[in-house]
């Protein structure tokens, strides 16, 4: 079964010029969608690259907590070079009230009922510039004492940073991150990682809506030859079986490196890398030998 869908899933590149054009614009992030905004139900939404801090806090405190196991959230500083500077492609849904602002009602769970707006598609600069610009916007000019070197956030501190920003009306129905990665022999395969929809807004469609712009977005606007993703409850696999998403059978062994192989000190320098190196094997060696 494996087999066969290598076998189909073999791109054919017709145009090699045009091929490296966009190649080289993904690589460089010099095409990265930024937004779409369209309406459903009779309310308007927007799915938008994360772009700024204070999404990354809203995502942290708000979603993240039930579903990682991580501990470690990165302040402003490395928030904007994490966006910049890899294959993470953050993508939250914002839900707008609509003229009654009464609680969203799911009138209709058919995608096609979808009318779509606005596109904006960005280099990775122009979207970092609009980030910093927009979370200067919402920012409490009131609070001088806020510190924007911090590197690295403890868990508790989540809610007491989003305090520094005026966020009345920001409501986010979803999250998703994308992942490129780079293949030698053909286009880029793709991951999808934690697809979270807030729990007010879950058993409504939104989660089918979010992967099916994914789907568009990894085939058409960033040529991935295929995606993969990790399902762990019976919900989502009931929708990515409607997707057309199949069971790969692969024998995955995963090893846990901050708890393995603590040979070295976490203060080591690299600028003595032959030695650091070599004390690593020696210590392999001895463990081997025990």
């Amino acid at each position: 079964m494996e087999n066969s869908h290598k076998e189909k899933n073999i791109p054919e590149i017709n145009n090699c010029e045009s091929f490296k054009e966009f190649y080289l614009d993904i690589l460089n992030k010099k095409k990265v969608l930024y937004k779409y905004v369209f309406t459903w139900n009779n309310y308007k939404f927007k799915f938008k690259l994360m772009s700024t801090y204070y999404e990354y806090l809203i995502i942290c405190n708000q979603m993240l907590r039930d579903v990682t196991t991580c501990n470690i959230f990165f302040g402003p500083s490395l928030f904007f070079e994490m966006i910049g500077k890899s294959f993470y492609y953050p993508y939250v849904l914002y839900i707008y009230d609509n003229n009654n602002n009464v609680p969203y009602q799911n009138t209709s769970s058919y995608i096609n009922t979808v009318q779509f707006e606005k596109s904006l598609i960005l280099n990775i600069e122009d979207i970092i510039k609009k980030g910093i610009e927009k979370n200067n916007r919402y920012f409490k000019k009131s609070n001088k004492d806020y510190n924007a070197s911090k590197t690295i956030l403890d868990p508790n501190d989540i809610y007491s940073e989003l305090q520094n920003y005026n966020l009345k009306n920001k409501k986010i129905v979803g999250y998703v991150e994308i992942y490129l990665l780079f293949h030698m022999g053909r286009c880029f395969d793709s991951r999808i990682e934690r697809l979270v929809v807030h729990k007010e807004y879950r058993n409504k469609s939104f989660g089918l809506l979010i992967m099916y712009i994914c789907i568009y977005i990894l085939k058409y606007l960033y040529y991935c030859n295929r995606c993969d993703l990790n399902v762990e409850n019976e919900i989502a696999l009931r929708i990515y079986k409607k997707l057309n998403f199949v069971n790969i059978q692969t024998e995955v062994y995963r090893l846990y490196l901050h708890c393995s192989y603590n040979f070295l000190p976490n203060n080591f320098l690299t600028q003595n890398d032959k030695e650091s190196i070599q004390k690593f094997m020696n210590s392999v060696s001895k463990e081997a030998t025990n």
